[in-house]
């Protein structure tokens, strides 16, 4: 008879050796009968978990594609702005669509990867964008145009909130969205291009069970290689930057601001300015009219990049010469608001170049259209947020009707709320089947270890029990008093004190606890 011990031996060696090793060593240590039955047995607990892990992958992708905010056009290529296209050769023009898209916006390039090298088949491969458009037919003082919005996510360093920051080796900016908004009017064509990217630096703001976890700047590594290369690529493809840096001036956010402004002086690029606005403490108190101010700090500044119109015969009038790279802590709520203002602006000089808007008439004073606009910025607002953070925009109210209402800090409090439990408990899984999505991982069929199966410490199951039952005991001697009220008063305080301590134990290790990603580690991990 075969010991207890000489199982463990054998799947030590299963496990830790090569196969054909493995093999040999246990010919000699048991018989033939019983590796060949243990062997059946192991294989099928082997194709058992990767049923499973292929159950998992398979939902996943389903996450993935159930997120809205996926685009194509067979015939249109959505992946470049109406200057791109403008200033792009006859040779570029008769491309397919695969061939010429901007590989920062297709989202399923992974999966069209087999498809590039056979040119006979690119019409069937169509590029897929991921963010947000909206098109409208509008009229104003009887002119009929059409207004469109587009937001595309890059799908380099493409991830979830907190998993996803900063940038990586190459310069690529975490949560990175391309805006244009689109006028169609009499043949004339105008766009007006803005960006938005987390701060681009090395930085990270790993979840951890608090409600605002403190913001990490890395001290390993040389940010200004990486810092160099985004702007470079920024200017290559969008001319003049224009940094609009909305975090906070004090607090936890201070120190990424001052790393920002430091960095920006010593790049010393002319073709790079940087302008700081304290969104929080300009604006608290509901005191938005304040945004004023910042407008007209970068009025000059938008007058000089203009926007791109190109007339009816298809002539280019006016270039875009430069952009805004909006950006606060999540590029999201205060990011929205302030393209939001810039768009408007931009938008006011258009149509009134192409004689939609009399002289001295305001977008402002269209009603029917300014709820169209204010709208559809409030929706651009909202698929951002879900695509990144997990829940829809906050400060939509502001957008949507130009002022602050106590119905929309509710909402923003409770999408506060989602967000706190997505970011802690799920956003593993959505940073992981992003990864799977775009390719950054591949599944190994002949890996033994799956990366799936992540052994958790004791800790974090026992804690939240040891906390439950402690406070569950806590509320009882509450509800059934002792015989006398120091009896009661003692129960308490000892069951209140073992579920606060639990409690602490919890939020001290509380990287522990929370769903983190288990695919791919890099530097999203940082």
């Amino acid at each position: 008879m075969w010991r207890p011990v000489m199982m463990e031996q054998m799947m030590c060696l299963l496990l830790t050796e090569s196969p054909q090793k493995s093999l040999l060593q246990l010919k000699k240590m048991f018989p033939l009968q019983l590796l060949q039955g243990l062997y059946l047995v192991f294989w099928e607990q082997s194709d058992w978990w990767q049923l499973q892990d292929n159950k998992v992958f398979l939902s996943m992708l389903n996450h993935v594609l159930s997120v809205d905010g996926f685009y194509f056009s067979t015939t249109y290529d959505l992946t470049h702005t109406l200057q791109r296209l403008a200033n792009t050769s006859p040779e570029f023009q008769e491309m397919s669509l695969l061939e010429r898209a901007d590989p920062r916006f297709v989202w399923n390039g992974h999966l069209l990867r087999e498809f590039i090298a056979q040119p006979e088949i690119h019409r069937f491969a169509t590029p897929v964008m991921h963010g947000f458009i909206t098109m409208h037919s509008c009229s104003i003082n009887g002119k009929c145009f059409d207004w469109l919005l587009i937001s595309r996510r890059s799908c380099f360093r493409a991830g979830v909130r907190y998993y996803v920051r900063g940038i990586d080796s190459e310069g690529h900016a975490a949560n990175f969205v391309e805006t244009e908004q689109i006028v169609h009017y009499k043949g004339s064509k105008a766009s007006f291009v803005q960006t938005r990217g987390s701060i681009p630096f090395f930085w990270s703001q790993r979840p951890n069970l608090k409600y605002k976890p403190k913001p990490q700047i890395s001290k390993s590594v040389n940010h200004m290689d990486g810092f160099q290369r985004h702007f470079d690529s920024q200017i290559i493809s969008y001319g003049k930057q224009m940094i609009v840096n909305l975090v906070n001036q004090k607090g936890s956010e201070k120190p990424l601001e001052q790393t920002f402004s430091k960095m920006v002086n010593s790049m010393a690029n002319g073709m790079v300015r940087y302008v700081a606005f304290d969104f929080h403490k300009e604006c608290s108190r509901m005191r938005w009219d304040r945004l004023q101010i910042l407008m007209d700090q970068l009025a000059d500044q938008q007058d000089e990049f203009s926007y791109f119109l190109v007339d009816s015969e298809g002539k280019t009038v006016t270039q875009q010469e430069g952009t805004f790279r909006s950006n606060c802590m999540d590029c999201l709520d205060r990011t929205n608001v302030i393209q939001s203002l810039l768009a408007r602006r931009s938008l006011q000089a258009q149509l009134q170049r192409l004689g939609v808007l009399h002289v001295g008439q305001r977008i402002e004073e269209q009603a029917d259209f300014e709820k169209i606009y204010k709208n559809a910025w409030a929706d651009n607002a909202n698929a951002c947020a879900k695509q990144y953070a997990g829940t829809g925009a906050l400060k939509t109210d502001y957008t949507r009707t130009g002022k602050r209402t106590q119905w929309g800090l509710i909402m923003d409090g409770w999408n506060s709320l989602i967000r706190y439990y997505k970011n802690n408990f799920s956003d593993g899984f959505r940073q992981d089947a992003i990864d799977l999505f775009l390719g950054n991982y591949s599944v190994d069929e002949v890996e033994p270890a799956s990366p799936l199966h992540v052994k958790k410490d004791w800790k974090f199951l026992a804690l939240p029990i040891i906390m439950v039952v402690a406070f569950s005991m806590c509320i009882i001697c509450l509800l059934m008093a002792g015989d006398t009220w120091t009896e009661t008063l003692a129960y308490v305080l000892f069951w209140g004190s073992a579920s606060f301590g639990t409690f602490a134990i919890i939020l001290y290790n509380g990287k522990d606890f929370v769903d983190a990603p288990k695919l791919v580690q890099k530097e999203k991990m940082d």
